[in-house]
């Protein structure tokens, strides 16, 4: 009797499995960060119309971003290089006081602003430290499409990343460009 018990338990058992396994599979893809935003091919789109790409370039999406009273979307993206960037969709005509908002932080937090060339010039820039040779850098730029503002931050370190810095802006504002449609 007690080996037909088991025998007839683990089909039982299996079959449990079986159908619980999708709702289990579902319930650890839950994540109260992931509110607003649906799977795609390829990345995740925000109900607002923001798509990210699992990767731009080097850089890998590991973060998506909720809404907040002055930003409606974003993602966080990283390389194994160290270089790290936040895209954010905002409402039209909002980056302005975000890029101020920016400056007057980093200013009052003693980071200097740095006279950045090649696509850094076009953003915000301030030295966030120096390590030997290298120089840690954030800059902010701002981006405005027909229906939706973006800001892009960007954390890198120069000299060694400063060539990468304009293709990974360019990417990510072909990128932009492609989600406004």
């Amino acid at each position: 009797m007690r080996r037909w018990r088991s025998r007839a338990t683990l089909p039982l058992l299996l079959a449990l499995t079986v159908q619980l396994a999708p709702a289990a599979a579902a319930q650890a893809d839950e994540r109260g960060s992931d509110s607003g935003w649906h799977t795609v091919i390829g990345g995740m789109r925000h109900f607002a119309g923001l798509t990210c790409p699992d990767r731009i370039g080097m850089l890998s999406r590991v973060r998506v971003l909720t809404s907040a009273a002055d930003r409606i979307a974003g993602c966080v993206y990283l390389a194994t290089n160290g270089i790290s960037v936040v895209v954010r969709s905002h409402l039209p005509g909002s980056s302005a006081a975000t890029a101020r908002a920016f400056d007057r932080r980093y200013s009052a937090a003693g980071f200097k602003r740095l006279a950045a060339t090649g696509a850094a010039a076009a953003g915000l820039s301030f030295n966030t430290g120096t390590t030997g040779e290298r120089t840690r850098c954030e800059t902010l730029w701002r981006l405005t499409g027909r229906r939706t503002d973006y800001t892009l931050w960007m954390a890198y370190s120069l000299p060694d990343q400063g060539d990468l810095v304009g293709p990974l802006v360019a990417d990510f504002t072909r990128q932009l460009a492609h989600s406004a449609r």
